[in-house]
């Protein structure tokens, strides 16, 4: 048997376990998921004049990546709460760009059940998770009462 035959085994054995611990690495610097929450309030609104009513909501988005898998729950709305424009209780939600107190433009387009729960998951460009992490995000529900926004809570890392 020639050198070149014996080395052949050795180097498939060195390139398979040079291949393992490139996975094995790669997996251990996946980015790990992040968690943000927000508390939604009409107090929270900056279009005045700030309506404090009962209707509050909860939002929980989880990134991996450049997906964001999204909660968001409202209660308390009052009876016969519909979207603007539209007799629907399925009302436009959206993740804005804006510090705490400044209203910003929408980035991420969601939706609102009231008084219950909606979910989905959305892909985001890199600039909407710039101001996710820098605490510059918010998640607002509209009405036809208010269709500049009626319950708004600013997104905090929890995780």
């Amino acid at each position: 048997m020639s050198n070149r035959a014996r080395l052949t085994p050795a180097m498939l054995a060195l390139a398979c376990a040079t291949a393992l611990v490139a996975c094995n690495s790669d997996k251990n610097n996946a980015p790990k998921p992040e968690t943000y929450t927000a508390a939604l309030s009409g107090a929270n609104e900056t279009t005045p004049p700030a309506l404090i009513i009962g209707a509050t909501g909860q939002s929980t988005m989880t990134v991996n990546g450049n997906t964001i898998a999204w909660t968001l729950t409202t209660a308390n709305f009052a009876a016969g709460t519909t979207a603007p424009g539209s007799a629907s209780t399925t009302l436009p939600a959206h993740i804005h760009v804006g510090a705490p107190g400044v209203a910003g433009g929408i980035e991420v387009p969601l939706s609102a059940t009231v008084n219950g729960t909606t979910s989905g998951t959305v892909t985001v460009a890199d600039s909407v998770l710039t101001h996710l992490r820098t605490g510059d995000s918010y998640v607002n529900v509209h009405t036809a009462a208010r269709p500049s926004g009626e319950i708004r809570g600013q997104l905090v890392r929890t995780q």
